[in-house]
């Protein structure tokens, strides 16, 4: 009779494998669907093929040529994939934060309104579980408890603080006047630079952003590679409620 062991050896161990494998890439490809990396990622799957055919070929300049190529494609691999990389890692290693009640969101939920129907342009971006410290020292610190009052006035058009962008960790606009790397990615391209600079933010690390227009006073936000344009008020709630850890 077959014992346990046997079984594990013969069969369950090679599932679990398999299905190990298939999950981290699954995750992986849901994390680069939608920017430049996952062309990128197609184009080196493609690589790979070759390889294999080259190798199984006994094609010996070729296969020398493609194992080169994937001995200093390790490092391109951690250049490339870099944001994609640090929001896997930070999925796994970095524990949930939660300190987003819901009085505070209908508290920037205001300033957003307001913000909106005078069309002061406005970028306010929300620190979870990656940190933002290499941005907040580019701003100006203020370490102060967010009000709809403040942030409105901070994006007062006469404010000196009102370009760049708020940052808000806990219950704190810890600073202002922020820069952020702006998106190269097509889906916003053609979207202003505070457009940009959200999106720029939310692929860089894993926070998310409230963008409203100072044209059309429409608001947007974005997260990780979601990206929603001239979103309701009742939206924005929803995606709050939903990106923010509520404490």
């Amino acid at each position: 009779m077959t014992s346990i062991v046997e079984i594990w050896n013969k069969y369950l161990i090679y599932i679990l494998d398999l299905v190990i494998v298939g999950y981290a890439t699954y995750k992986f490809l849901s994390f680069i669907r939608g920017t430049k990396a996952i062309n990128i990622f197609w184009g080196l799957l493609i690589i790979g093929l070759f390889t294999i055919v080259a190798t199984k070929l006994k094609l010996p300049v070729t296969s020398w040529l493609l194992k080169q190529f994937w001995l200093a494609g390790i490092i391109v691999l951690a250049i490339v994939f870099q944001p994609e990389l640090r929001s896997v890692l930070s999925e796994i290693s970095l524990p949930k934060k939660n300190f987003f009640s819901l009085a505070l969101i209908e508290e920037i939920i205001s300033a957003v309104k307001e913000l909106a129907l005078n069309k002061y342009g406005a970028l306010i971006v929300f620190e979870r579980r990656i940190g933002l410290k290499d941005f907040i020292k580019t701003g100006v610190l203020l370490n102060a408890d967010v009000s709809k009052e403040l942030l409105t006035s901070i994006f007062y058009p006469k404010n000196p603080l009102h370009d760049g962008a708020v940052i808000i960790s806990k219950d704190k606009i810890v600073a202002a006047r922020c820069i952020l790397p702006l998106s190269e990615e097509k889906y916003c391209q053609h979207l202003g630079t505070r457009h940009r600079a959200g999106c720029g933010i939310a692929q860089h690390t894993d926070a998310c952003a409230i963008i409203v227009s100072e044209e059309k006073g429409s608001i947007s936000f974005v997260s990780n590679k979601d990206f929603y344009y001239n979103i309701s008020i009742e939206n924005l709630r929803e995606f709050l409620t939903k990106n923010l850890s509520i404490s």
